[in-house]
């Protein structure tokens, strides 16, 4: 073979040889391992009342060529109130962190349970892929405490020694009631004198919506118990009480509307919409007791009433003197 046969055949086997590689298919090079990546979900505070803005960071530390994307949780009792960018910062040698940021209102009692939160990656090569995130848990608790309302025994009565004698008391219970005399003698002596009925004044009774709808479900509560539950009556009366504290306080016919309106109608009248949220789901609840006959076990019935008080306590003005301005508590 001659030189120059020999130098065509070295070039036609380089040839062959890029071409079988140039052919392989796209899956087998797109085979590499996926980017290592680590993740971590935290609320902050991470206990808060109904109402409160809480601000849920997903920190995932990742290689330089890695590009992410999360998608914001999407929760029944928790509302996204704002989306913040997400950061980047160096966080070693060939990593970043990344770090997204959402703040959040609960509306709902209770532990609030992100679940798997989702991330979407994309490498520099062109690969892809997604990555699962543990979630984060937020308590959220009343701001009512339970036992407010329960009796305190009394303090007892000091003892003193050295006590005077024994007719010192007697004594000084005999003046008190001359005096006493003294000064009733002298007031129906004016009273003739003057020949006029005099009228006492009373101080004024507190009847506002608030402390008229604490006192009803303070009697449906106290009427409440695990072994004598009218569901009607009980859910009953936590619908009429909580529509007719909403007509005092706000000013329109709560009666007359449906949960969906009475929800739309709250939202116009400038009332935060999970707030209105929280009455449109208690009035569910109670319309589906009362005419569905669908009955909850005595804990839910407990905590609905609680959600109750709730509801009052957030609608409470922050000025008593001015009826139908609710604010947060």
């Amino acid at each position: 073979m001659s030189r120059r046969s020999a130098l065509a055949y070295l070039v036609a086997l380089v040839i062959a040889l890029v071409g079988s590689s140039a052919i392989v298919p796209a899956p087998v090079l797109a085979q590499r391992a996926a980017p290592s990546l680590q993740a971590a979900a935290s609320f902050d505070p991470p206990s808060a009342s109904i109402g409160d803005r809480v601000t849920l960071t997903l920190r995932v530390t990742h290689p330089e060529d890695v590009i992410l994307k999360a998608t914001p949780p999407n929760l029944d009792q928790i509302d996204v109130v704002n989306t913040a960018p997400a950061t980047s910062a160096p966080a070693g040698p060939g990593t970043q962190a990344t770090t997204f940021t959402y703040t959040l209102q609960p509306f709902v009692l209770g532990t609030v349970d992100t679940g798997t939160l989702r991330l979407s990656w994309l490498r520099a090569d062109g690969a892809t892929g997604t990555f699962d995130v543990p979630g984060a848990k937020l308590i959220v608790a009343p701001v009512r405490a339970q036992n407010d309302q329960a009796l305190r025994p009394l303090k007892p009565q000091a003892s003193i020694a050295g006590a005077p004698p024994a007719w010192v008391r007697p004594a000084i219970g005999g003046v008190a009631v001359l005096a006493l005399s003294l000064v009733l003698a002298l007031a129906v002596r004016l009273l003739r004198r003057r020949r006029r009925d005099t009228s006492i004044e009373v101080g004024p009774t507190d009847n506002s919506p608030d402390r008229v709808a604490r006192e009803a479900l303070d009697a449906l509560g106290a009427a409440a118990g695990p072994a004598r539950l009218d569901y009607p009556t009980y859910y009953g009366g936590l619908a009429l009480t909580v529509r007719t504290y909403l007509a005092a306080r706000f000013g329109f016919n709560a009666h007359a509307l449906t949960t969906r309106e009475l929800e739309r109608r709250m939202v116009s009248h400038g009332v935060d919409r999970w707030q209105a949220r929280l009455v449109a789901g208690l009035l569910e609840r109670c319309d589906d007791a009362v005419y569905a006959h669908r009955h909850p076990d005595f804990a839910s019935a407990d905590h609905d009433l609680t959600v109750a008080y709730e509801i009052v306590e957030l609608s409470r003005p922050r000025d008593r003197g001015v009826e139908g301005q609710a604010a947060l508590a």
